[in-house]
C-alpha cells in the first residue's frame, strides 16, 4: 500500500503543473461540466463542513465555494506540488483520503473527483469517508470506468488505452499517463463501486452515467 501511494505521489508530482490543461485535453473540455454535475449532486447548503478528497489542484472545492456562503472546505491530498496556494474557505491538508486527519462524523458533506483509482485500498477509503462524515451526511464519488459494452467502448479503449498514453507522455516528459490509463483498464465496474458503498455502510445509493459510461458518479447517504 506505501508502495502504491509513493508511485501515485510521484505521477501527479511529475504533472503537478500540467495536470488541468492536460485534464481538459484527455475529456474533450468535459471535466468542467461533469465537476458541476458531482457538485449540484452533493446538494451543498449553506455553513457546512465538507471534505474534498484527492484535491489536486483545488477545481472541485472551487466550485463546492460558489454554492453556498459560509462552507469550509477540508481539502486532502498527498501531492503537494497540486495545491494552487491559498483559497478563502479551503484548509489543505497532506495527508492520505484512507487515513483522514479527522475525528468521526465531522462533516456534513464529502466529495473525490477521479481519486478513487490511485487509493491504494478502495475499501479503506469508502470506510473512511463514511466515519468521518455525520449520520445523515451526504458523499459523492466521481471517477473513470472502463465502460463495458457501452456503444464507445471500441473508440474509448483505442483512445484512452493506446492514444491519451502515447501523446500525453511525450508531451508531460513522464510516464504518468500510461500509469493513469492502467488504472482504468484495472479498476474496479461501476456496479461492484456500488456494492462496495453498500457494504460500507452507505444507502439511497445513485450510480449517474455520464460520458457514455466512461464517467460514473455515486451518491449515497451514510445512515
Amino acid at each position: 500500500m506505501v508502495e502504491k501511494q509513493n508511485m501515485v505521489r510521484e505521477v501527479f508530482r511529475d504533472i503537478s503543473s500540467k495536470y488541468d490543461f492536460f485534464d481538459s485535453i484527455m475529456s474533450f473540455g468535459m471535466d468542467k461540466s461533469w465537476r458541476k454535475k458531482v457538485i449540484d449532486k452533493l446538494d451543498v447548503q449553506d455553513g457546512q463542513i465538507i471534505f474534498d478528497a484527492g484535491a489536486g489542484s483545488g477545481k472541485v472545492s472551487e466550485e463546492i465555494l460558489s454554492r453556498g456562503k459560509d462552507v469550509h472546505i477540508e481539502a486532502i491530498d498527498i501531492t503537494k506540488e497540486m495545491f494552487p496556494g491559498l483559497m478563502k474557505g479551503v484548509h489543505f491538508n497532506v495527508a492520505s483520503a484512507d487515513n483522514m486527519p479527522f475525528s468521526d462524523s465531522y462533516f456534513d458533506r464529502g466529495v473525490s473527483c477521479f481519486l478513487t483509482r490511485n487509493v491504494p485500498s478502495l475499501e479503506a477509503y469508502l470506510q473512511e469517508a463514511y466515519r468521518v462524515l455525520k449520520p445523515g451526511s451526504r458523499f459523492c464519488n466521481m471517477d473513470i470506468f472502463d465502460p463495458g459494452r457501452s456503444f464507445i467502448a471500441p473508440a474509448f479503449r483505442v483512445y484512452f488505452y493506446r492514444i491519451v498514453p502515447l501523446l500525453l507522455d511525450k508531451a508531460s516528459g513522464s510516464n504518468s499517463y500510461s500509469y493513469l490509463a492502467n488504472s482504468v483498464k484495472n479498476f474496479v465496474s461501476p456496479d461492484r463501486f456500488t456494492q462496495m458503498m453498500e457494504d460500507v455502510g452507505f444507502r439511497e445509493i445513485q450510480a449517474v452515467r455520464l460520458g457514455g459510461g466512461s464517467v460514473y458518479v455515486h451518491v449515497g447517504i451514510k445512515e
